[in-house]
């Protein structure tokens, strides 16, 4: 199916969906006319909600209790990243990234293959490469640990080592997940509904990163013995590792951050 009969059958089945679902006709029209705004909002209920998910799953496995800090620094983080700067970043670079670039070196490869491809996938594949190897490590990324760090207190030494142990990780995570979905978002969603739909699959993307960043600080003395480290960026599944007391590197799947020596 050709993008524009997926836009066409898009557009219909939006039109019905409108008419079923009390609020869909309000939200688009919302997003046409103030789409900054609507973004924005989107994305702060959106990352609110990530994390809450993940912090019920830890206070119902381990008596944690809620982290309003954590929860803050998702939300601004969305509500800056995936509202604000998206809503500005997603046209330039649709009107930047024409495809030219990628046919040409698949015409010059493959010319018999290159000319049966249709252009709207080589601006798709396009897009998505200058989003996710430039724009998510040069500015997603930094961005994300100063916000978090700040928020719940580390200092920007312990915020560049927070990063620096838990980068590589998070960003193959982060491209095996994001790849698939904005190859979709930039080949057949119109513009006004690529960042609600990268909100959307930001949702499921903030369960995946909030269970496996947790929160930035050390954990108190009434944490169960073997539970998440604060202070690192812990792949979910090596919550289970032992923790290194004060002073020592904790090490779980080769992060490590050395703790803050605890005050009594």
């Amino acid at each position: 199916m050709h993008r524009r009969q997926f836009l066409l059958l898009l557009s219909a089945l939006g039109a019905q969906s409108a008419v079923m679902l009390p609020g869909v006709a309000s939200y688009s029209a919302a997003l046409l006319q103030h789409p900054l705004e609507t973004n924005v909002l989107t994305a702060v209920a959106i990352s609110a909600a990530g994390d809450a998910i993940v912090q019920r799953s830890e206070w119902e496995r381990s008596g944690k209790p809620y982290d309003t800090p954590r929860a803050i620094s998702f939300v601004l983080f969305g509500a800056f990243y995936q509202g604000a700067f998206n809503t500005r970043a997603f046209p330039w670079i649709q009107e930047h990234c024409q495809g030219d670039a990628l046919q040409a070196l698949a015409s010059s490869l493959a010319p018999d293959a290159a000319a049966l491809a249709d252009p709207s996938l080589y601006r798709a594949v396009e897009c998505t490469a200058f989003n996710q190897l430039l724009v998510v490590p040069l500015v997603y990324y930094p961005i994300f640990f100063a916000v978090t760090g700040c928020v719940q207190g580390l200092t920007a030494e312990e915020s560049v080592e927070r990063a620096r142990g838990s980068f590589v990780g998070l960003q193959l995570r982060n491209w095996k997940f994001w790849w698939p979905v904005q190859l979709c978002q930039f080949g057949l969603l119109p513009p006004e509904w690529q960042v609600p739909y990268a909100c959307a699959m930001g949702l499921v993307w903030n369960v995946i990163l909030s269970a496996a960043a947790g929160s930035a600080r050390e954990p108190d003395d009434s944490e169960e013995p073997g539970g998440p480290a604060v202070g690192v960026v812990v792949p979910t599944r090596q919550r289970g590792a032992a923790q290194v007391r004060a002073g020592k590197i904790l090490e779980g799947g080769g992060v490590g951050l050395r703790q803050r020596e605890r005050r009594t």
